[in-house]
């Protein structure tokens, strides 16, 4: 199978080799007029040459020569050269061709194993090797952007392997704390859970975390108030607070659904205030539901653009659960006392 990928993966490669290296058609009047102008030049110089070659043997042997004849035997000598040579090429490069003439074969015991004819051959050899060379640069760059893309995905999957590892440590951390203060009957009961699941969720997001900022928002009175938060200034605990449609914590709160904004735009009425405010470049908001009663809303707030993506969001929804539940609680609690909205 592996082979047969191979091979496939070659004709493809050659296929893409033929189509990148497809040059257009060399014009048929430059070859002729080339070679012609060659042929006209080679002659001039026979003929030039010919002429003081038949100059000097004639005064030098007191003998009438002339071109023709300086022509005839250089002509003859270098075709008689050329054929001894290509018949001992002939010999040279393969021991299958005997020698004699059509009657008479004699074994041929001058064959080379190291020798090569001549620039024909290694023409044709060149050729095939620049092809297949061609062909294997062109595999080997598949190959590496194969193994750029399966680093980058090990990577992404790695990421989020470890994000799940922490969210399960979280849980277990987060479970432990209820139990414990619930066991306890601690007085900040509500405060504490709050404090531990905001400073937990901050810690699963896929980016990078350190730019991250979160707040939880109850409704309070008709409005929605900061009860916790982490990396958030004091003043802004104490005065920020959203009716419904009001800012973007108060849009989620009327939209009732989970949003996602990564590119935060100036004009956008949702993210103007009247208190100073950290820039922010991308923002998460979800709705605490209890039997379609939104009890708050929790934000998450990021520095740069793109800080947050969906699995973010599947992620955070878990913590955004346990805030509801506490929230809840509290409510539950506060009414039993007589303390607060019947």
């Amino acid at each position: 199978m592996n082979q047969n990928r191979l091979n496939i993966d070659e004709q493809g490669a050659s296929d893409t080799y033929e189509e990148s290296y497809d040059q257009p058609k060399y014009p048929f009047w430059k070859i002729a007029t080339c070679y012609l102008l060659a042929g006209l030049l080679v002659i001039a110089i026979i003929y030039g040459f010919s002429g003081i070659i038949a100059d000097i043997l004639s005064n030098s042997l007191r003998k009438s020569i002339n071109r023709l004849q300086i022509i005839s035997v250089v002509s003859i000598s270098y075709f008689l050269y050329r054929l001894t040579i290509n018949l001992g090429n002939h010999w040279r490069s393969s021991e299958k061709n005997e020698i004699g003439t059509a009657v008479t074969n004699f074994p041929n015991p001058f064959y080379d194993p190291g020798f090569k004819q001549g620039p024909l051959y290694l023409q044709k050899q060149y050729q095939k090797l620049a092809s297949q060379f061609h062909i294997k640069s062109i595999l080997l760059k598949k190959s590496y952007n194969y193994s750029t893309q399966l680093e980058n995905s090990l990577t992404r999957f790695e990421a989020k392997l470890r994000v799940l590892l922490r969210h399960n440590e979280n849980v277990n951390r987060l479970i432990k704390s209820l139990n414990f203060l619930y066991l306890k009957n601690d007085k900040d009961f509500s405060k504490q859970m709050l404090k531990h699941i905001l400073s937990e969720c901050i810690t699963i997001l896929e980016k990078d975390q350190s730019d991250k900022s979160i707040s939880l928002f109850s409704v309070i009175n008709e409005e929605l108030k900061i009860v916790e938060s982490v990396r958030i200034n004091a003043e802004s605990i104490s005065k920020r607070s959203f009716k419904k449609g009001e800012g973007f914590a108060g849009y989620i709160w009327d939209k009732g659904e989970a949003i996602i904004v990564n590119q935060i735009e100036e004009e956008d009425e949702r993210f103007k205030s009247k208190l100073p405010t950290s820039p922010i470049g991308s923002i998460m908001g979800i709705p605490l539901i209890v039997d379609e009663l939104i009890l708050g809303v929790l934000c998450l707030q990021s520095e740069t653009q793109d800080g947050f993506n969906n699995a973010d969001l599947r992620t955070v929804e878990y913590y955004s659960r346990m805030c509801t539940l506490i929230l809840l609680y509290d409510k539950m609690k506060n009414n039993k006392n007589g303390e607060g909205d019947q």
